[in-house]
């Protein structure tokens, strides 16, 4: 149960390419993203009223509906739980909206895998990521905190083998959870985002691509174009489809003080995001603490230019140089790596790049590890 994102492409992805294998069925309960045209794999999709988010009248009352709702989401994990008892040899597990690790780990009595995207950061990472933008309320919301992190917690425990998707992320599970867990990286698929045809002209844009909130790098990625001298200063396209109410005015605002020109594309298509990928000069990433990240992976399949923040999951596929490049996180720094993307020839660091994607962060590379696991479980 997961909203439109990175997240919800690599389950879809594990999916499909499990059921090369296996006998797969897909279970979840109702709201987050829907999976549209998975290959023959059913799904059963169980009742969950309570998924939505207070709003309006209901607002004031959010804490005491939010644990709520995570009780109730309990009791609906418990009842997939006894159906994949009764009908299956094994299962995967992934993160959830409600709450990270969902307590369907805490009913299965078959062997279980729990592939972790994230903890939760808004309580693990509280520095860079709020629920929300207010004292009181973060204070409101302590009580519902603390049971999630203990139903997190268990959760993850009661899970037989655990695998994430970086070696930051490994990290994390082993400080957090205190489990081991294997790397399985998940790759893109190469045969859709390609590079442009030869004699494309590329225009005279970056992309950051992220849902709007704070933390995923948006307002670094305008500063850093608010350091390029203007003569020579590209546009900025941000691709995104959530966002943190207000986020977007903020962009504009702060693209407007420092005369940078911007765009936000919503909810766009893969082939539009594929289009703009090959039409733009470089790619900003510049998210905190991103666990993964598959956008870089796709710019490199498009041989368009990945900079990135060297922390996080991206640090497993960006190697600064040769795949791409790497900044400490500060505007003055992406700039002056920019400027030197924008005024080079980067065509021997695009061919190692688009060789790493195509050879080692395809579909098949990513999930040989994941179906090695799960045929031991």
């Amino acid at each position: 149960m997961l909203p439109s994102g990175g997240g919800i492409n690599v389950v879809k992805q594990f999916a499909e390419e499990l059921s090369d294998r296996f006998s797969v069925h897909l279970n979840r309960p109702s709201g987050g993203f829907q999976l549209k045209s998975l290959k023959n794999i059913p799904e059963t999709i169980y009742p969950y009223p309570l998924w939505r988010k207070p709003a309006g009248i209901l607002r004031p009352v959010a804490p005491v509906f939010l644990i709520t709702r995570l009780l109730s989401f309990k009791g609906v994990c418990k009842r997939i739980a006894q159906s994949i008892n009764s009908n299956a040899d094994a299962a995967l597990v992934h993160n959830s909206m409600p709450i990270a690790a969902p307590p369907v780990l805490d009913y299965l009595k078959i062997p279980a895998l729990y592939f972790c995207f994230e903890h939760p950061r808004h309580i693990y990472e509280p520095d860079i990521i709020k629920r929300t933008g207010s004292a009181v309320s973060e204070l409101a919301l302590k009580p519902l905190c603390s049971i999630e992190k203990r139903m997190d917690r268990v959760s993850a425990r009661n899970a037989s083998v655990v695998a994430t998707l970086s070696e930051y992320m490994r990290q994390n599970v082993k400080q957090y959870y205190l489990r081991d867990s294997s790397v399985v990286r998940p790759g893109i698929d190469i045969d859709f985002f390609r590079p442009p045809k030869a004699g494309n002209t590329r225009n005279n844009s970056v992309m950051s691509v992220g849902a709007l909130w704070p933390y995923k790098g948006h307002e670094t990625a305008i500063k850093i174009l608010g350091n390029i001298p203007p003569a020579e200063r590209p546009s900025l396209r941000i691709v995104a489809d959530r966002e943190y109410p207000g986020y977007s005015a903020q962009l504009f605002d702060l693209a407007s003080r420092l005369s940078v020109e911007i765009s936000i594309e919503r909810s766009i298509t893969n082939t539009d995001l594929r289009t703009l990928y090959q039409n733009s000069r470089a790619v900003l990433c510049c998210q905190r603490r991103e666990p993964y990240g598959l956008v870089p992976l796709e710019a490199m399949a498009c041989r368009t230019p990945v900079i990135a923040t060297s922390e996080g999951g991206f640090i497993d596929n960006v190697v600064h140089g040769e795949t791409g490049c790497l900044f400490d996180g500060t505007a003055r720094s992406g700039a002056d790596i920019l400027t030197r993307v924008l005024h080079r020839n980067n065509s021997d660091m695009e061919e190692n790049a688009y060789a790493f994607v195509t050879g080692k962060r395809n579909l098949k590379s990513g999930t040989q590890k994941l179906i090695s696991i799960m045929e031991e479980l």
